[in-house]
């Protein structure tokens, strides 16, 4: 992540008593934004005044600019918070950041209310913290009720069974460290055998000697933390500092609290440094941009009074991940068009403008893809990819069509300027029966040199049009001028007629076979370059089978079958990129072919 954004905890999510809805802050969305790399979130939960915020700061060293605590009675943190400093774990690099929760049971809010923040703090965490005071028993389950309400308030899939849901829901559940605060007593079984704390939690949660002692709401309680927390962890805490220091116990450093407790801090920080995974959502990691659409889904359906449905978000990020990639290929791509034809309007052959477009259209697939290929086969994925083909395949006729209408002014300037001797000594009448041969060695010259100088896909068709009108026109004038010059000579009128009419046919049979080659080479080229186009999408398609193929061979072992299937793509793939190249061939000859003159 780079930032240059100061160490600070920023609000999350907010909580808006008018309109009883929550809200992402503006300043957390554009957080989450610039994160890269993988991330995973520590979540602390827990009754309110039980010190959450102070656990987070030391954990965090913050110091004077960590999470808000004071020895008032009522909950200083309101809605979600984050510190903006991660904790990077150096064999990974997952980047660790921690986030503080609105205390629960508090006078000011609603169970309802509660439930909903438990909801997005199990659903944001790749680690749940629960902070709780004193040891486990009937009063601290209690305060765990909540756990009883996920499979009410998180679902799976559209319209699960709640007895499907509920299996489901510890495959998406997070780790689970429960910290008891505070804690005096020794840690032993009923045979008064020592007891670590993980198993002292394992045993506070299984004892049967106990269980048939407990309540029903008690036993679905441990129930509901067995089955949808399967990675367990305790910690137990003893007081930081003696009675005497605790109301300034928050402007002390983490040096000065009890050895004990600085011992067993460690130990916890080093625990959710080693076991924090990123963030995933079917078995993908998700980024900062990805995060902030998860919870936006999320908390739009809570506001509407709904369940969130991870599978409904994991769609809901994949459409925004394409979205995302869509506008910013579109956004290079406008850059790179702009660069090369609007900012920079010389003109440019077929074969160049074809190039630079191929490049551009590549780099724009990679930066889509990039972003956008999370689960490339999706609806989503196969919806923008095409939005962006359609936005380049527009723009690109746009830029040959005005590519071809530059090159047609300048063969038309090269016309005019080649011809303006020709047509003068026409109208002069310089031009006698006698001489004719000089008017032909005068058109074949403008020939020539149109051909060295003219160029663009209508080379060939801007000449056609000027030698079918203007020296139709022309060759009247010179049969015109040499007839009267033969008239006052007394020359023989047939014999000019009939050579010039000769001349005149021969023309006109070389205009209608130009323009028949033209015609046919227009069609060929079109075809051409709808197949070129085909194999290109073909090869494309062939390339991700392959490439899906290979991940999978990696994950499940390669077998016969898929052996034989990545084989055969293979070879598809060679044969594509054989006709991919005989085509560009013919293209390109075909293209050479197409700028002479006659066809």
């Amino acid at each position: 992540m780079k930032s240059t954004q100061k160490e600070k905890p920023i609000q999350v999510v907010k909580y808006t008593k008018e309109t009883q809805k929550f809200e992402i802050t503006q300043e957390a969305r554009e957080f989450f934004q610039q994160l890269d790399g993988d991330i995973g979130f520590v979540v602390v939960c827990g009754k309110y005044r039980t010190g959450k915020s102070f656990l987070l700061n030391k954990l965090l060293d913050a110091g004077g600019e960590g999470f808000k605590v004071d020895a008032a009675t009522d909950s200083c943190t309101q809605g979600i918070w984050m510190y903006t400093k991660p904790i990077i774990n150096p064999k990974t690099n997952v980047q660790i950041y921690f986030l503080d929760t609105e205390g629960s049971e508090s006078i000011e809010r609603s169970a309802n209310h509660d439930a909903k923040i438990f909801a997005l703090a199990i659903l944001m965490s790749s680690i749940f913290v629960f902070n709780q005071k004193g040891c486990i028993d009937e009063t601290s389950i209690s305060q765990l009720q909540l756990t009883t309400t996920l499979a009410k308030n998180i679902q799976v899939q559209d319209q699960n069974k709640e007895s499907v849901n509920e299996s489901q829901i510890k495959y998406f559940t997070p780790k689970f460290v429960w910290i008891l605060r505070d804690y005096v007593l020794e840690m032993k079984d009923k045979q008064q055998r020592d007891l670590t704390p993980k198993e002292y939690m394992e045993y506070c949660l299984t004892d049967e000697s106990q269980y048939m002692k407990q309540n029903e709401q008690s036993k679905k309680i441990r129930k509901s933390l067995l089955n949808f927390f399967k990675e367990r962890q305790c910690f137990p805490l003893i007081t930081p500092i003696d009675d005497t220091q605790l109301s300034k116990v928050n402007q002390l450093s983490l040096n000065q609290l009890r050895p004990e407790f600085q011992k067993t801090l460690l130990q916890i920080k080093e625990y959710l440094l080693n076991n924090c995974s990123p963030k995933q959502i079917h078995s993908e990691n998700v980024n900062g941009r990805m995060f902030c659409a998860m919870l936006d889904n999320y908390i739009s359906v809570i506001n509407r009074g709904g369940v969130p449905n991870i599978d409904t978000a994991w769609d809901s990020i994949l459409k925004n991940e394409c979205q995302q990639g869509f506008e910013l290929a579109r956004k290079n791509y406008q850059n790179s068009f702009n660069s090369f034809f609007v900012q920079n309007k010389n003109n440019r052959k077929l074969e160049e403008t074809f190039l630079i477009l191929s490049q551009i259209r590549s780099e724009c697939f990679d930066t889509f893809h990039l972003i956008a290929g999370v689960r490339e086969m999706n609806k989503h994925y196969e919806d923008y990819k095409q939005k962006l083909i359609d936005l380049m395949n527009n723009t690109e006729t746009e830029i040959l069509n005005q590519n071809d209408e530059n090159h047609q002014l300048k063969n038309q300037e090269i016309i005019a300027q080649e011809t303006k001797k020709l047509q003068d000594d026409v109208e002069k009448e310089n031009y006698t029966a006698d001489d004719l041969h000089f008017f032909s060695a005068d058109f074949v010259s403008f020939l020539l040199n149109y051909d060295k100088q003219a160029s663009g896909a209508r080379k060939a068709s801007t000449l056609y049009e000027y030698l079918k009108l203007t020296h139709s026109n022309l060759l009247k004038k010179l049969e015109k001028s040499i007839r009267l010059k033969q008239n006052k000579k007394g020359g023989t009128q047939t014999n000019i007629n009939q050579e010039l009419a000769q001349e005149i046919r021969d023309y006109d049979s070389q205009f209608k076979l130009l323009e028949q080659n033209i015609s046919q080479q227009d069609t060929q080229l079109k075809k051409l370059e709808i197949e070129k186009q085909k194999l290109d999408e073909e090869k494309k398609k062939l390339k991700d089978e392959l490439e899906k193929m290979q991940n999978s061979n990696k994950q499940q072992g390669s077998n016969q079958n898929n052996i034989a299937e990545k084989q055969k793509l293979e070879d598809d793939l060679k044969k594509q990129e054989k006709d991919k190249q005989e085509l560009n061939l013919r293209l390109k000859n075909l293209t050479k072919k197409k700028k002479g003159c006659c066809g």
